[in-house]
């Protein structure tokens, strides 16, 4: 009997301690929940304010650069993840500044110290986590975030130009596509022109179309200038001037490329074209690639330091410093945490001492936010 009471005794020890355990991992499972539930929520609200601007913003290239609509939303969709990638750092800080300042202020937090979870074990369990979201954000930072770039500035090349008509301004010299400028003296809302002159520059020839009237049509997906009773004078590289009278004639501007630009961004690259690039030392824009890749994968190693500076906010020993007064010294400094990561980053891309600055700063700022949680926390445990 004595053996199967030991046995029982053992049973129900081993039950409550796993019990304990479900609870305290239940609680720390709850935390995360909540934090990932006010990072999407803030960083939908301010990522979406930051891309309408944008998308305002970016009207000039139906209005300017002669883009179809279809083109342009298209484009202002592929860019979207790039805005959310770019605040997703300081969202992350803000979100979980928040999520402890929600938990305390409901006495959540000393739910979970008493049901025996300590600071420190809370503290480890959530540096764990980061790096979980770590190695999410580098991988869209590398892979999502330049696909979808990558994919903004193929629109923009291979797509056809859009209406001519809205760019050409009447009594104004208009510049709507690559290499010609067209100046018009008169113009209604049917697109019909007056007192037309048209300057084409290219390697070879330089042209110059004079015609009293005209109109823009789209005919098969494309731009066409009908001109009527004018003259065309063409001027070729060995100084010979042919002047041809019409009485009408049609232009092409199809033929023309838009004036958007014609080559791929180094932060539109994809990740391996990147790597590609960087193995190669004589490439022009070499310094411009070090910075990227610094801005996909360091920038995100930033996020432990971050955690364990929000953590300061789980002290609960009021006499040593003021709340609100904490919240504002974590906010200011945690806020600074980011602001001097982004100025190595810029600078990572100039000045190769830089770099080695950046590489060095997360776990710098990780040690110096680990030893002042540290110290506090022990105060913290000697007063109480």
């Amino acid at each position: 009997m004595l053996i199967f009471g030991i046995i029982f005794k053992s049973n129900i020890m081993i039950y409550d301690h796993i019990h304990i355990k479900m609870k305290k991992n239940k609680l720390g499972y709850y935390f995360i929940q909540e934090f990932l539930k006010n990072y999407l929520s803030i960083l939908l609200a301010f990522g979406l304010i930051i891309w309408i601007t944008q998308a305002v913003r970016l009207l000039d290239l139906i209005g300017e650069e002669g883009n179809s609509i279809k083109t342009y939303f298209l484009y202002i969709l592929s860019i979207m993840p790039k805005f959310f990638s770019r605040i997703s750092l300081i969202i992350f800080f803000i979100s979980f500044v928040v999520t402890i300042s929600k938990f305390e202020d409901h006495n959540e937090l000393r739910a979970l110290w008493f049901s025996g979870l300590e600071k420190k074990k809370f503290i480890k369990y959530l540096l764990r986590s980061s790096i979980i979201l770590i190695l999410i954000l580098v991988i869209i930072r590398c892979f999502v975030v330049p696909y979808f770039s990558n994919y903004s500035r193929y629109l923009l090349l291979n797509s056809g130009v859009g209406a001519i008509g809205p760019l050409l301004k009447q009594n104004n010299f208009n510049n709507p596509l690559k290499k010609i400028t067209i100046y018009v003296g008169k113009k209604n809302q049917i697109n019909e022109l007056e007192d037309i002159i048209l300057f084409e520059d290219n390697a070879d020839i330089k042209k110059t179309i004079i015609a009293k009237s005209g109109i823009v049509i789209n005919e098969n997906n494309k731009n066409l200038l009908v001109l009527v009773d004018g003259s065309i004078q063409e001027e070729r590289k060995d100084i010979k001037i042919s002047i041809l009278d019409f009485d009408k004639t049609t232009l092409d501007l199809s033929q023309y490329s838009k004036k958007t630009v014609d080559y791929y961004k180094v932060n539109e690259l994809l990740f391996f074209e990147l790597i590609k690039r960087f193995n190669n030392k004589n490439d022009e824009q070499l310094s411009n690639i070090i910075g990227e890749l610094n801005d996909r994968i360091i920038i995100p190693l930033f996020i432990p330091s971050l955690v364990l500076l929000a953590c300061s906010l789980i002290i609960t020993n009021k006499e040593l410093i003021n709340n609100n007064f904490l919240k504002i010294i974590i906010f200011t400094y945690g806020i600074a945490i980011i602001i001097i990561g982004e100025v190595l980053l810029d600078l990572s891309s100039k000045k190769i001492y830089a770099s080695f600055f950046l590489y060095f700063a997360p776990f710098l700022f990780l040690i110096i936010n680990w030893v002042l949680l540290n110290y506090f926390l022990n105060r913290e445990n000697i007063k109480s």
